[in-house]
């Protein structure tokens, strides 16, 4: 009795030690995992006033809730468009669950190595002495992993640049839904214009045609005319019913934003013609550290050199704590066992881990100054196809459209009067029509540039000085 209770009080003993020092280093990696290691960076200010879906949308109710819930069945601002895009776009929705993904894996990067219990029976089921169970010997044994050489912190930390890299990488895509989205409610409001603009010189033709068609029963002109003008009149019918579908296709491409199919709303609300002063570019580019495209490679340099120093601590071996129990059943005496385990590095010092390591913090250095240089051009591109807009829009604008509709009122008067022919009228009228269309173009041109110099800055034009 008295050998049992031994045995007992040594066992427990063995198993006190190792789970008061479990329980400390769990409570130090419970520690470190609820450090402040969030991987959200600091929203940039182009639609920092807009929700936006961080994984709190589940798939199955994504569409369902944009269409029941957010999306009008009239008008639709763009304010209203860009709210259901950035809640329930599925790009996005999609970008904030790997950021999910990647805290987890922080979370798990800080986590202890389990402790191990084996059971060992030896010494039975032999011949002779050692037959049965009698003579045999149990061993129980416990065994813990020390990391050494600050892996543990080291690996974390690595964990949690990568994490902090997915949330730039969900920055950018948020800044790519609103541009997306912006350029898509361009399309729509261009394509709304084109339909009118379709309309109004369909009622133009038809004007035309019936003023041919008095001259034609007043004997003025041959029936020839009357006829071009109804051809003229069915190549607008033609251009009416072309810009319907374009708008059907404009809206539908809208509502795709935030994963819809088929759109609900019936009309974008917005102002194409809002032409402002560009900021000069030097300006401009003294914004582009904000971006996510720039500013996520500090976090990569700072990877890199995580990554180097994890790769260091990789050459020092961890150690192996054993403790445990030992019964020999033919005396039925007890023992205790303790044990290191120590890996001698001789083969493998993680040289080439190193040198990888290096080589890609290297890597990540030089990558950055080609991202600033790849934002720096395409700022520039931007720029110049914004004020090349802006610039033909106020010519547009200030002296085609206006000759061009003189030109034309004065060869509709002019025709019915019988000072010019059809042939006059008709060049007119055409000229009108292209100067109409070149202005939606040139407004929706400049309407998309300038979403793509917000989303190269990460900040709306108009709060530039």
């Amino acid at each position: 009795m008295k050998q049992k209770l031994d045995y007992l009080h040594a066992y427990f003993h063995v198993v006190l030690t190792l789970v008061i020092v479990g329980t400390g280093l769990r409570v130090y990696a419970e520690n470190a995992e609820n450090s402040d290691g969030s991987a959200w960076p600091a929203m940039r200010a182009l639609g920092q006033d807009i929700p936006a879906n961080r994984g709190e949308v589940a798939p199955e109710t994504q569409t369902i809730r944009a269409q029941s819930q957010g999306e009008p069945d009239g008008v639709l601002t763009l304010r209203q468009a860009l709210e259901l895009a950035l809640m329930h776009s599925p790009e996005l929705a999609a970008s904030s669950h790997g950021v999910r993904a990647a805290e987890g894996n922080v979370r798990q990067a800080g986590a202890l190595p389990n402790p191990e219990m084996e059971v060992l029976a030896e010494e039975f089921g032999g011949s002779e002495s050692r037959q049965g169970y009698d003579a045999a010997k149990t061993t129980v044994w416990l065994s813990q992993s020390l990391e050494l050489g600050g892996k543990r912190g080291k690996r974390q930390r690595v964990a949690q640049s990568e994490a902090r890299l997915t949330g730039w990488e969900y920055e950018a895509k948020r800044l790519d839904v609103i541009t997306l989205t912006k350029k898509a409610f361009a399309d729509v409001l261009l394509a709304q214009g084109q339909l009118a603009l379709a309309e109004s010189l369909l009622v133009l033709a038809e004007d035309v045609r019936k003023a041919a068609a008095e001259r034609v029963k007043a004997g003025k002109v041959p029936l020839l005319e009357e006829t071009k003008a109804g051809v003229e009149v069915a190549t607008a019918r033609i251009a009416r019913d072309r810009a319907k579908r374009e708008l059907d296709t404009a809206r539908k491409r809208l509502a795709a934003s935030w994963g819809g199919t088929m759109p609900v709303f019936k009309e974008a609300d917005g102002e194409l013609d809002a032409v402002r002063d560009v900021p000069p570019v030097e300006k401009l580019s003294a914004l582009l550290d904000n971006t996510p495209e720039v500013a996520r490679w500090n976090e990569e340099v700072a990877l890199g050199k995580e990554s180097l120093a994890l790769a260091k601590a990789e050459r020092i071996p961890d150690l192996d704590v054993i403790a445990g129990i030992s019964r020999f059943e033919e005396v039925g005496t007890y023992a205790g066992n303790a044990g290191l385990s120590l890996p001698l590095p001789l083969f493998d010092r993680n040289t080439g881990g190193i040198l990888a390591a290096k080589h890609q913090a290297t890597r990540a250095e030089y990558e950055q100054r080609a991202a600033r240089l790849r934002a720096t051009t395409d700022l520039v591109e931007a720029h110049n196809r914004l004020e090349t807009a802006r610039a033909e829009a106020l010519t547009i604008k200030g002296e085609l459209l206006p000759g061009a509709q003189q030109a034309f009122d004065a060869a509709q008067i002019g025709y019915r009067e019988g000072k010019f022919g059809h042939l006059e009228v008709l060049d007119t009228q055409r000229t009108l029509s292209d100067a109409k269309v070149r202005y939606l173009d040139v407004l929706a041109a400049y309407q998309k540039a300038a979403a793509d110099v917000e989303r190269l800055t990460g900040i709306p034009l108009n709060t530039i000085q």
